[in-house]
């Protein structure tokens, strides 16, 4: 069985979707370089333009231990940071 996490960000408005699309860009790349992770991510078409992160695994207990990792990568933190003004 294959469960599929995703998280989901809102622009604060319709003119930041391209820095956050940028950003979401430069989350997907770092995951990929730092931990392998195939992070995808797209925006809505239709609707508020929200911006979709999502990833695959063979367990939920991978994706809680991907987790944990992250939540004490400070790299990964100061990306989040960022994210926040848009």
């Amino acid at each position: 069985m294959t469960y599929r996490f995703v998280r989901t960000s809102t622009p604060k408005t319709a003119a930041a979707q391209r820095s956050a699309l940028q950003w979401a860009a430069e989350v997907a790349a770092y995951l990929k370089k730092t931990y392998a992770i195939d992070l995808r991510y797209g925006v809505e078409l239709f609707g508020p333009g929200n911006i979709h992160w999502h990833l695959e695994a063979d367990s939920v207990d991978a994706i809680t231990a991907l987790n944990a990792k992250l939540m004490q990568d400070r790299a990964y933190s100061e990306l989040l940071e960022k994210g926040k003004a848009l």
